[in-house]
């Protein structure tokens, strides 16, 4: 079992997160994207999902009668450190089921058993017969149908009564359309962008505070009159960051067709319409460089629009507004992506290993990772009243109102290829803000054909 410590203080430092170190995507082979994410969003109650959604169940938590609780070793592949991971969860699995002895590694492309990393292959070689994984939707193709790990746990569901309609249903629904029906596993956690901003850089410049509800037309202009030099000092007015833009995307535009594996930056209208509204930022003349701590450390950027974590460590007299939408969407925020725990079908305990998960997702749980000041896929609008609550600098005054949009953007069916045709992408929208692309038509179609070369090259090197 775990080695027993009090993990409140740890809990109670520095950035709040329920996944603060979460791998959201992961590439087909080498080492998975890790970022900082802050949690995400609200909507609406799920109804008779496919696949069953059993309504007996409490909370959420299995209904049937439990199973024997023999001893047994859960061998379990995280996306965070161990201590996070014990923090987190291990903890609360040993006070549910104090007959599992939980084996914890850190999910990796290599097996390092000095730095508790173990891979699948490592794994697989080994003989380990993994009983959960923690992935994101973009690692579902490569880490659980490629290595034949993938299980189907909608029969479970309906066995031990758990209840979807407690989780968003966008989540489901986004897990479900990149395998075709099958649900591996439950989502937890997620993440949700927010406007930043500085409120002395504000005060200085005589600038009002962004508002709930502003539109990205209305951000822009913000950050035109708040870019500027003063005393030498070269003040930037946004950090708008691409990457989780792209992967979160307010349009609910796909990158890449599941049917083609082709992507879809020239075919699909959405993708100028989003490029535009970011390019602009980078284009106002002392607003180039992009900097993440121009907003966090160096308190000369006015705004900062991101996933990332609330955190006490950063020097900013920073506030929070939500994420600005575009005109047309109204309350329309950030796509939700929650990561999941997956029964992977080497495990040799299926059901009492869907117990664990079910846990891990029940609402019990998440409202337990609400106060610590994890945003989670919970639909309950009552939790905003909790989220924080164990986190003491979290009790200054912020609009924690930012931290729920009104609006899920509607989910897209992803592939195995999001993150190669989102790094294409970025690059010539880079390439676009920094004058090296003429137009913004050549860079949709040149993002295109590198995303499809490098699709390519992966599809045939999974053949060999």
């Amino acid at each position: 079992m775990f080695k027993k410590r009090n993990w409140e203080t740890d809990r109670k430092v520095s950035g709040i997160s329920g996944e603060a170190s979460c791998r959201f995507w992961g590439t087909k082979h080498g080492t998975s994207t890790l970022c900082a994410i802050s949690l995400l969003s609200i909507a609406t109650v799920l109804s008779a999902c496919s696949g069953g959604s059993g309504k007996s169940g409490k909370d959420g938590e299995s209904a049937a009668a439990p199973v024997k609780q023999e001893p047994f070793d859960l061998y379990f592949l995280g996306s965070t450190d161990k201590e996070r991971f014990i923090r987190d969860h291990g903890n609360d699995i040993q006070k549910k089921f104090p007959h599992i002895n939980v084996i914890y590694n850190l999910l990796s492309s290599t097996t390092d058993d000095s730095k508790g990393t173990l891979s699948i292959d490592g794994a697989l070689t080994r003989g380990i017969p993994i009983d959960i994984m923690h992935v994101a939707p973009g690692q579902i193709d490569p880490y659980l149908v490629d290595t034949k790990l993938a299980y189907d746990i909608d029969d479970l569901i309906k066995k031990y009564k758990y209840d979807l309609s407690i989780v968003y249903p966008q989540a489901i629904e986004t897990l479900r359309g990149i395998t075709g029906g099958p649900l591996y596993g439950l989502p937890v956690n997620h993440s949700v962008h927010k406007l930043y901003y500085n409120k002395d850089l504000f005060d200085k410049f005589g600038v009002s505070y962004p508002k709930d509800g502003l539109t990205w037309d209305e951000v822009y202009d913000l950050a035109k009159r708040l870019t500027r030099t003063d005393d030498g000092v070269q003040y930037q007015g946004a950090i708008i960051p691409f990457d989780n833009l792209t992967l979160f995307n307010q349009l609910s535009a796909p990158l890449v067709d599941r049917k083609t594996n082709k992507s879809l930056f020239v075919s699909d209208p959405k993708w100028k319409k989003f490029a535009d509204n970011l390019v602009r930022f980078r284009q106002i003349p002392g607003n180039e460089n992009q900097a993440f701590a121009s907003f966090t450390q160096n308190g000369t950027a006015a705004m900062l629009v991101a996933t990332n974590d609330l955190n006490a460590t950063w020097t900013t007299n920073w506030d929070i507004a939500k994420a600005p939408v575009f005109a047309d969407l109204p309350g329309v925020g950030s796509g939700i992506q929650g990561n999941m725990f997956a029964l992977a079908s080497t495990s040799k305990h299926k059901d009492e290993v869907f117990q664990v998960i079910a846990f891990l997702a029940s609402r019990e749980h998440m409202l337990a990772m609400e106060k610590a000041g994890g945003l989670t896929v919970l639909n309950d609008p009552n939790k905003k009243k909790e989220f924080g609550k164990e986190i003491p600098w979290l009790q200054r005054k912020i609009n924690m109102e930012a931290m729920f949009q009104d609006k899920i953007a509607a989910p897209f069916t992803m592939t195995a290829y999001e993150e190669l045709a989102r790094s294409a992408l970025n690059k010539q929208l880079v390439n676009l803000a920094a004058g090296k692309v003429s137009d913004i038509n050549t860079a949709l179609r040149q993002a295109a054909e590198e995303a499809d070369k490098a699709i390519q090259a992966q599809i045939e090197k999974t053949k060999k």
